[in-house]
Formats: structure tokens, sequence, C-alpha cells
């Protein structure tokens, strides 16, 4: 791939959903005190991936009628895995209710993942053209350099 294709926010929120997909993997195996560095790093991920996607993605498929559609479901999806992930995180990794939600969060974000990269990312390549796609990888870069500063701020607080 050319450096101007992968830097668009399409192959950044891919390459994202890589790297939460490792963080389960690694979960799976995980034991006794990596099992709760693990799941904080899990935490952390999905919260400023999806909120990051909600402030910049979701923002500009608002703009097209043919991708507006799936706004309103990826944004209850979001929803969904939050509460998961507030869920797990009264349980002890050692509770059988943590790999229980552990493995209802997993599904939910693989099926969430299918659907954005299969059906979402299509619909935004018709609309979107690769300049858009550019502006909207900085804009996601940026959103989230700033709310990684915001949770480690309330995270120490």
């Amino acid at each position: 791939m050319t450096p101007a294709k992968t830097m668009n926010i399409l192959s950044l929120i891919e390459s994202e959903h890589r790297q939460i997909e490792q963080l389960f993997a690694k979960l799976e195996t995980a034991q006794n005190k990596e099992l709760y560095t693990c799941f904080n790093q899990l935490y952390q991920a999905l919260n400023l991936h999806s909120r990051a996607e909600e402030i910049v993605f979701y923002k500009a498929m608002q703009e097209y009628e043919e991708t507006k559609k799936y706004v309103r479901e990826s944004e209850e999806e979001h929803r969904k895995a939050n509460t998961l992930l507030e869920e797990i995180q009264e349980f002890k990794p050692t509770d059988p209710e943590f790999k229980l939600k552990m493995n209802q969060l997993k599904k939910a974000i693989q099926q969430h993942i299918q659907k954005e990269e299969n059906q979402i990312f299509s619909a935004v390549r018709k609309y979107m053209n690769q300049q858009q796609l550019a502006k909207l990888a900085q804009d996601f870069q940026r959103t989230k350099t700033k709310l990684e500063k915001e949770f480690d701020g309330a995270m120490t607080a």
C-alpha cells in the first residue's frame, strides 16, 4: 500500500480493531495480576476508540443519508459495550461472572467490528473521497490524543 492510502480514517480504525482483538486474545491467556493489566488496557482502548469514533467518524457519516443510517445502530453497539465494560469492572478476574461478561463483550465487539468493516466502510468509501478520509484520520488522532489526556487525568484523580 502507498503511504497516502494507509493514512485514512478507515485504515486507522481497522488498525485499532486489530489491536483490540489482540488485547482480547492476550486476556484469554492472562493470569493473576496480568488479567488486571490486560483488562485495564482493553478498557482504555475500547473507551478511547469508541469516543473518538463517535466524535469524528460518526459525525462525518451524519452528512450523507446513505451512511447516516448506520450511526444510531453503531452508537447503540458502543453503549452496549460500555455497559458491559462497566459491569466487568465490578468483578474480580477470578469471579465466574468476569469470564462470562468478557465473552459477551468479545462477541459484541467482534460483531460490531465485522459490521463496521464489511458494511459501513463500503458505504463510506462510496461517498467520501481520499482527501476527506485522510482529514478524518488526522481529526481522529487529534481527538484521541486529547481524550487520552482526559482519561489519564481521570484515572489519577
